[in-house]
């Protein structure tokens, strides 16, 4: 084998080993994207799923009921402001395990 068959041997044999390691870095990167487009799924269904509430139906009320209607009106927006932190504190704890690049 002459000096310029062993030059081509090896330039082909590097070029294959080089192609082979960018090929597996594709692979784990591929991997790792995948587990965070599944992680980013489940927060979309969380996201769909939030909850509805039906209104009730409209009553005439009479003076003496009103503080208590009040109170009770006060408390329900309290709640749904519970759930509405509750739910962005768990969804930005969510974001924040999201590892967007391990390189």
């Amino acid at each position: 084998m002459t000096g310029f068959g062993l030059m081509f041997l090896l330039v082909a044999m590097a070029s294959i080993y080089a192609l082979g390691l960018v090929g597996y870095r594709l692979l784990l990167s591929a991997k790792r994207l995948n587990t965070e487009l599944t992680k980013s799924k489940e927060l979309i269904e969380d996201l769909n799923s939030f909850e509805t509430t039906l209104p009730s139906k409209a009553v005439a009320n009479t003076g003496p009921e009103l503080l208590s209607l009040l109170g009770q009106r006060r408390k329900i927006g309290q709640a749904k402001e519970q759930r509405v932190k509750a739910r962005r504190r768990r969804l930005i704890e969510r974001i924040i395990d999201i590892e967007i690049d391990k390189r």
